[in-house]
């Protein structure tokens, strides 16, 4: 695994014009008004191997509630802190129903079993394959959001095995809304290239890392009911 200090990015590759935020408002603020508004640009990050490091400017958007577009092992994810009001978006921007519920990426189990219950037995079984593609749905704790479970008791987790993303949560020190970027029901993206346009002028940053691992989404796997495939790309 890199040495994700060193992972790096060229900067500007590409702005938008936005639609202003109005004076007073804190990009903190949870009102119904904020929710819908834009972010005043896009940019580009490409990962390599020069000397700036990346992890706290991505953090830095995260603090601020800001939606991102970030690689994993399986395609590229769209997310933002759990907490923030734009997880609202999230789900605008993919036009994806409210009944869905989105999954939920952490560094390691540590800071997952904060957020879910998870028994020694589960805890196990996810400790054997913690590298792999997977999501594993356990149940969760209160403090994880009704808007990200669809009210249901449960929370999908994962922890991505790409070592940029995890540095940037362990260092942002909470989970983030993990989702393939992407309109729902259309092709979930492996590479930056193939993300729509419609998705990519919705976020404030875009990290780009080629094209990722498996090229498809994770398989997801109910530890709640015996650990029902509940979908499946054929990984092992």
């Amino acid at each position: 695994m890199r040495d994700t200090s060193s992972l790096t990015a060229r900067f500007a590759v590409r702005k938008k014009s936005r639609d202003a935020v109005p004076a007073g408002v804190s990009v903190q603020s949870t009102s119904a008004e904020v929710a819908d508004l834009k972010v005043r640009e896009m940019r580009i990050l490409r990962v390599g191997s020069e000397n700036q490091d990346i992890v706290g400017e991505v953090v830095n958007e995260l603090e601020k509630g800001n939606i991102i577009i970030y690689p994993t092992d399986t395609v590229y994810g769209i997310g933002c802190s759990i907490f923030s009001r734009n997880v609202a978006k999230i789900f605008e921007i993919k036009k994806r129903e409210k009944d869905k519920p989105l999954s939920v990426a952490f560094s390691d189990l540590k800071m997952a079993k904060t957020y879910a219950e998870i028994d020694n037995e589960q805890e196990r079984f996810i400790a054997e394959r913690m590298d792999g593609p997977y999501t594993f749905i356990v149940k969760k704790k209160s403090v994880v959001p009704n808007l990200i479970t669809a009210c249901l008791g449960t929370v999908g987790i994962r922890i991505i095995n790409h070592p940029l993303t995890r540095e940037i949560i362990k260092n942002f020190g909470k989970p983030i809304v993990t989702t393939s970027a992407n309109v729902s029901g259309k092709p979930a993206p492996a590479d930056i290239n193939e993300i729509e346009k419609s998705v990519l002028d919705s976020v404030s940053l875009v990290l780009d890392a080629g094209r990722c691992k498996h090229g498809v989404p994770s398989k997801i796997i109910d530890l709640t009911k015996g650990r029902k495939i509940l979908r499946d790309y054929g990984f092992r």
